[in-house]
């Protein structure tokens, strides 16, 4: 078993010294004998006091210490848990906003392919068009040329019949105009 000095602090020591000094100061007068054993007394309740404080309260200061301790070290495991998952929701919001860039550049790839698809759609929409309307055009010149000429082919032809009509009688006798009848009728016979 420890003797009850080794437990008890420094400081009860530094304040039980000048008191004991003192007493025995007082003591050594004739007047203080009364006082210095009163002193003597009250500085020996005073060191069972310090000491008592001392046993009892480093037990309930001691508990209080540890039940602090415990609670800092609790709340240092909650602040790292807390730590923890801020770490694995800022890599989990990282991985998700890597993956929403790579889903914009994706549909943005898309968009211009789609963009570049529809142009050449309508290029070749255009293109498509623009030979119709040529055609069209072609076969309409072509059409309106052949009306044109067959209104000349029979324009002229009436203008040669008008002239033939008018100059006809003069050549045509009745010598002439027998054998042209008998030559239709061989031909007709034939």
């Amino acid at each position: 078993m420890t003797p009850i000095w080794s437990l008890t602090p420094g400081w009860i020591f530094a304040v039980a010294e000048p008191m004991a000094e003192a007493a025995e100061v007082l003591a050594e007068s004739e007047e203080g004998n009364l006082l210095g054993r009163v002193l003597d007394s009250n500085l020996v309740n005073i060191v069972i006091i310090l000491i008592l404080l001392f046993i009892l309260g480093r037990k309930v200061v001691g508990e209080a210490l540890v039940k602090r301790r415990e609670a800092i070290l609790h709340e240092l495991q909650q602040a790292e848990q807390r730590k923890q998952e801020a770490i694995e929701k800022l890599a989990d919001q990282q991985q998700k906003l890597a993956q929403a860039q790579q889903e914009a550049e994706r549909i943005l790839r898309q968009a211009e392919a789609n963009a570049e698809a529809r142009r050449q759609e309508l290029l070749e929409q255009a293109d498509r068009e623009i030979e119709r309307l040529r055609a069209t055009s072609e076969k309409e010149v072509s059409t309106e040329q052949e009306r044109v000429l067959q209104e000349l082919r029979l324009r002229i032809l009436q203008q040669a019949l008008s002239r033939v009509e008018q100059e006809l009688p003069q050549y045509l006798n009745d010598q002439v105009h027998q054998r042209l009848i008998d030559q239709g009728i061989q031909m007709i016979a034939r």
